[in-house]
Parts: C-alpha cells; structure tokens; sequence
C-alpha cells in the first residue's frame, strides 16, 4: 500500500514555509523601525556612491601581425 504522506515532499514544504515565516518576520521588523521613524542605513545605501571613480585606464589595442 503506498504512503500519501511522502517525506522528501513534506520536508521541501517544511523548509519553504521557514523561509516564508523568516522573510515576512524581516519585512515586518523593517515596517515597524519605519513606522517609529527610524530610518534603517543599509537598505539605502546605494551600490556605488557618488563621488567615488575608480581610474579607468586608456589601452590602445595593436593588430596582430
């Protein structure tokens, strides 16, 4: 008689709804320093700031022989 219940199934289900559950517990935790007005840093900062360049060096290619 084959089993409804599959383990593999149950355990990838498990794992989904934990990050699910961690991921609205994050959204929640920033929605709330918002609504306190304060302002979390990392989540603004952008990539690459202005004001910082990195030096871009000119190379002239030569044709092969």
């Amino acid at each position: 008689m084959e089993s409804i219940f599959n383990v593999d199934i149950a355990a990838a289900g498990l794992l989904i709804m934990l990050a699910v559950a961690i991921g609205g517990l994050a959204f929640a935790y920033i929605a709330d320093e918002e609504a306190k007005g304060r302002r979390i840093d990392w989540l603004e900062e952008p990539l690459a700031t202005i004001g910082e360049s990195s030096e871009v060096q000119e190379t002239r290619l030569r044709k092969a022989a």
